[in-house]
């Protein structure tokens, strides 16, 4: 096979550059990965993946390094992605496919009707940051974090156990047991200054994060000051019956998902044909809330 050299990864073919990057995505988040992961996601031979292994390893020679006793790849104390430039969007594209969920059709209809999407501004990611967390949750680690909280005007360096990755709608957060606080909380990635993840230090278990697993119903509904006509569109846009929908959000997520939904009690906004919709169930959720 010829060498690959980083000048000519524009002229990859675009299969080969998904696999690639799924590649590089899996030794960011796991810091370790084997030629199983492209066999699998993408239906590939062994020999064709590891030729994928060999066409990575001429384009960064120094990101991975063979692991004989563990048998699988693994991320160097050098690596810098290549093909992965930290957009939420990106990230969100490639952990989808990781989910095993169809991946996106291509159109190729010619007559198809003009599309627009309007997206939100981009958050960026530091990937290093997100490595170091990332890795940490995948094989059950702590990572020490500086951290800048909104509350606080220096930044306190905690140790984390991180368990989760949350994409909130708006950005990047990590569900984790922080040592300092001695209980869960919510970390959003892009407040932390350096992360460092501690090899021989084990996490603490995510089994105990109750808030987590713990599922709270929110029921949701059109707003009723509406006319009649307006709240049977709003309802069956949102696949609603008799004008409202329970919807089980877990504990630890309610103020996220309420506020993604602009439903938040403390936030309402007075005209009904503004605030289409409301939580109907507010009494309950309200000791959730931050606010």
């Amino acid at each position: 096979m010829d060498r690959i050299t980083p000048t000519t990864i524009d002229a990859l073919k675009w299969d080969l550059r998904q696999r690639l990057k799924l590649l590089e995505c899996t030794l960011l988040l796991t810091g370790w990965v084997r030629t199983q992961a492209l066999t699998d996601s993408f239906g590939i031979s062994r020999a064709q993946a590891s030729k994928d292994f060999a066409v990575y390893q001429s384009l960064c020679p120094d990101n991975l390094v063979y692991n004989r006793s563990q048998k699988y790849y693994e991320a160097t104390g050098g690596f810098r992605p290549l093909l992965l430039s930290g957009k939420t969007s990106e990230m969100l594209d490639v952990l989808t496919a990781l989910r095993g969920e169809d991946s996106p059709v291509l159109a190729l209809a010619a007559g198809g009707p003009s599309v627009e999407v309007l997206r939100p501004m981009e958050r960026e990611l530091d990937l290093t940051i997100f490595r170091a967390v990332s890795s940490a949750a995948s094989n059950g680690q702590r990572v020490e974090v500086t951290y800048q909280s909104m509350t606080r005007p220096e930044p306190l360096t905690v140790t984390l156990s991180p368990h989760t990755l949350v994409y909130s709608g708006f950005r990047w957060h990590v569900r984790a047991f922080s040592d300092y606080h001695d209980e869960y909380r919510d970390f959003v990635l892009a407040r932390m200054r350096s992360a460092t993840r501690l090899h021989d230090r084990v996490g603490v278990s995510q089994t105990g994060d109750l808030d987590w697993f713990k599922e709270v119903p929110l029921l949701v509904g059109v707003h009723p000051a509406l006319p009649a006509a307006q709240q049977e569109v709003i309802a069956a846009d949102y696949g609603m019956e008799k004008g409202r929908i329970r919807y089980p959000v877990r504990k630890a997520m309610v103020p996220y998902f309420l506020r993604l939904m602009q439903i938040d009690p403390a936030r309402e906004h007075p005209d009904p044909k503004i605030q289409q919709i409301k939580l109907l169930n507010a009494d309950e959720v309200r000791p959730l809330l931050w606010s």
